[in-house]
């Protein structure tokens, strides 16, 4: 494969993309305590768009990082990802498994005996944790919106068949620029619009039958398709995009503005319009103050929710709105600063962070 040469050059130190993720890591986290505390947060990312854009960053940064080499190998592709995502996804589950033994209604004994115990570490560890989603005895009652430990770890299955995607795009991207002349840029759209296309049989089928499975299918790995690789597309035309980023934005911003009054955009523009907007904001800045620490936000995508299971049985949200969530806020930044320091870091080469 040729590796690709462009104008402009991407550095940690050019672009906003490490205050992007604290912001769509801080939007999961308002919209779950919504969910799970019972309030109303006013913020202005919406569930799906959060989720969506956080694939789109990684389309840009995983598929520009495997195409820009010349030789690139499967094994350190997929060890990368792996170190980088697996120490504290693995950390995460053992640690609710164990520590949430202290909250369930069983007694100790019974709850490490139960098989629902060992059903939820296996499910979970294999990225299959709609299978058994909670814990014998934790998080049950009226009380609860849901009896999930970690209702965020759907995306995780995602994130890795859409990475496990990328080897197998790129090499086809490479024959058919080779026997046809086709371009990247038309592969990644063609896989785009049939992202949609998928997404909006399933929304039918939903609307059709109100049957929950369609829905949930339908933001499934192919669902998500049309966010990654619109964040790829960016990437293969980056020198593009980046002289034209200004129109970018002030285009994707129009749009966003008048998405009530165009027919079908959630399901044909929303993936394109919020992946641009994202980027053209990422490519704004010059330099971050984030940009000189480890980012920690995938901890904190991670830790949130149990974190908030955690505080709805303790009764704080009770306590008040903004008071319940900065106490909660808090915690996750502090078990994500330790989990990065004591798991991840030791897992992640220093250029890679």
């Amino acid at each position: 494969m040729k590796p690709v040469q462009y104008a402009y050059r991407l550095k940690r130190s050019n672009n906003n993309m490490d205050a992007m993720r604290y912001v769509l890591s801080l939007s999961v986290i308002i919209i779950h305590f919504n969910f799970l505390c019972g309030y109303s947060i006013p913020w202005f990312i919406s569930p799906h768009a959060a989720v969506g854009c956080f694939f789109a960053l990684s389309g840009f940064l995983i598929y520009g990082s495997y195409s820009s080499r010349a030789n690139p190998s499967l094994a350190s592709f997929f060890a990368g990802r792996a170190r980088r995502i697996l120490p504290p996804y693995i950390f995460i589950v053992v640690l609710c498994a164990l520590a949430l033994s202290a909250v369930s209604s069983l007694g100790v004994r019974a709850y490490f005996a139960d098989a629902g115990f060992w059903k939820y570490l296996a499910a979970n560890i294999s990225f299959c944790n709609f299978l058994h989603p909670g814990l014998p005895g934790v998080f049950e009652g009226p009380e609860y919106s849901n009896s999930a430990v970690n209702g965020s770890l759907w995306t995780m299955k995602v994130e890795w068949f859409l990475y496990a995607s990328v080897p197998v795009v790129a090499a086809i991207c490479e024959k058919l620029r080779r026997r046809l002349r086709l371009s990247a840029a038309a592969v990644i759209v063609t896989l785009i619009v049939t992202a949609i296309v998928y997404k909006s049989a399933f929304a039918c089928m939903y609307a059709a039958t109100g049957h929950a499975m369609y829905e949930i299918l339908g933001r499934q790995f192919v669902g998500q398709l049309d966010y990654f690789y619109t964040g790829a597309l960016i990437y293969i035309c980056f020198d593009y995009f980046m002289r034209r980023k200004w129109i970018f934005l002030a285009c994707g911003i129009a749009l966003a503005l008048l998405q009530d009054h165009i027919p079908g955009y959630h399901l044909w523009l929303e993936a394109l319009v919020n992946t641009t907007v994202m980027m053209a904001v990422c490519m704004s800045g010059k330099r971050s103050v984030l940009s000189h620490h480890d980012n920690v936000s995938y901890d904190m995508y991670l830790f949130h929710y149990p974190v908030m299971q955690t505080a709805v049985w303790l009764g704080l949200p009770a306590i008040g709105c903004y008071s319940s969530f900065a106490i909660v806020l808090a915690a996750v930044v502090l078990l994500s600063f330790a989990s990065w320091n004591i798991i991840g870091r030791r897992f992640v080469k220093p250029a890679a962070r």
